[in-house]
């Protein structure tokens, strides 16, 4: 009875969630609420549920641009970016998406995304430009270069451990897929966008008006009154804060202290430039409330059995290494789609861990790697999917410009198939060897 009162209350919340019915941290703490009254959980076990980890070093992330944004930073990266494409669309849908993969590889792609948003439209608004379909760009860049290493993405962190695959051997092992599904994007995106990112070479009337916003931008960023000694304590703590996140395995540190640490930090060295009611209103706390929802809400079906089971049929459906790992990958990117990644992960571990005691003599690695690649690419198919999808959307909300679940699905559901495919192939090449 329980499971499918857990089923229903899932089910019935996602709708809510992708019809937009009421805003969906309200619908997602609702959902959780529900999960508790109906005695899916108990408060305790919805408590846990919460992945406190993930919900502070959002906040901290937040923060941390919150108070950064003040000194003037990332406005003058803003003028630079504008000088050096000189407006030129295609060129400055190029460079944010490289920067946002980047970035993602080597911090996470939640950080990178709380980084790269704000920096999109204000520098697109700023040049007379629609910044939608540069930050949609963004979501699928800081998935599929989050997915490329050990602490791009939680996912990855998780597997990393379960196995103790190094940095290296992720990057080793996933860059092919990575990098084709990086290009069949990339492709995708200037061909639906065409019309908007094509250059302005050869419109003298859009050349003026791009060369009179660019020097509007450098004006309005003159005008500002910087404060050097702000901007270097700024640069320092955020440098610190990214070393120690690349480097968080050897400090032996969660993320989320690492990031809490460095807010606290530049919290305290601006305090006399910064009021920190100010930054704390600016955290989008409507996207914290709909992550400890969710957490409760997947908590939910996974109390009942379901995912277990999904994961016990997989292991039994078939010994071919090559079935295996399509399987581990569709089902994984699927379920990515509509739960949220981390509690699939989890219960798959054991699972694949099993067949590799079963199957003695093959090389079962493939499996990690198709794990990986489902639930990290799989995430951009839907806007609740991933945390970075999340986030992007809710700063997008937060700055008048409203990505609707259904529309981006349209777009976003083939090229996650997509991408998908290309790695399906690399699959079979790679247990053809």
């Amino acid at each position: 009875m329980l499971t499918y009162i857990a089923l229903t209350i899932f089910i019935f919340s996602f709708l809510l969630i992708v019809f937009e019915v009421f805003d969906k941290s309200i619908v997602a703490l609702l959902g959780g609420i529900m999960m508790i009254i109906f005695g899916v959980l108990t408060p305790e076990e919805a408590l846990v549920a919460i992945d406190f980890d993930t919900i502070f070093l959002l906040l901290s992330m937040m923060l941390l641009v919150s108070i950064s944004a003040k000194s003037g930073l990332f406005s003058w990266l803003n003028v630079r970016i504008a000088s050096l494409t000189r407006g030129n669309p295609l060129l400055l849908f190029l460079l944010f998406s490289f920067i946002t993969a980047i970035f993602s590889a080597f911090l996470d792609n939640v950080s990178t995304i709380i980084l790269i948003v704000p920096l999109t439209i204000e520098l697109l608004r700023g040049m007379g430009k629609d910044p939608k379909p540069f930050v949609i760009a963004e979501i699928f860049a800081a998935n599929i270069g989050g997915g490329l290493t050990l602490i791009g993405d939680a996912s990855n962190i998780i597997i990393g451990g379960a196995t103790d695959f190094t940095f290296l051997e992720f990057v080793k092992n996933l860059w092919i897929p990575i990098t084709f599904s990086a290009i069949f994007v990339v492709s995708a995106f200037i061909f639906k966008n065409w019309k908007s990112l094509k250059p302005v070479k050869d419109n003298m009337v859009d050349i003026l008006i791009s060369n009179i916003l660019i020097r509007k931008i450098q004006m309005k960023f003159l005008k500002k009154t910087l404060h050097v000694d702000f901007i270097v304590k700024v640069v320092v703590i955020l440098f610190l804060t990214f070393a120690g996140f690349f480097l968080q395995k050897s400090i032996g540190l969660p993320n989320y202290i690492i990031a809490i640490t460095g807010a606290l930090l530049l919290a305290i060295f601006s305090s006399k430039r910064v009021s920190m009611h100010e930054a704390f209103g600016s955290v989008e706390w409507t996207t914290l409330f709909f992550f400890s929802g969710l957490f409760m809400l997947v908590a939910g079906v996974e109390q009942t059995g379901v995912l277990e089971n999904l994961s016990l049929w997989i292991a039994n459906s078939t010994s071919n290494i090559f079935y295996l790992s399509l399987l581990v990958l569709w089902i994984s990117g699927f379920a990515s789609m509509l739960l949220d990644n981390i509690p699939f992960v989890t219960v798959m571990i054991p699972v694949i861990m099993g067949i590799q005691a079963e199957l003695v003599g093959v090389d079962t690695s493939v499996l990690w790697w198709a794990l990986s690649l489902g639930a990290c690419l799989g995430g951009t198919g839907t806007l609740v999917g991933a945390s970075a999808n999340v986030v992007a959307a809710d700063i997008a909300s937060k700055n008048n410009m409203k990505i609707k679940f259904l529309d981006y699905m349209k777009f976003s559901l083939p090229l996650a198939v997509g991408m998908l495919t290309i790695c399906s192939i690399y699959l079979f090449f790679r247990t053809s060897i």
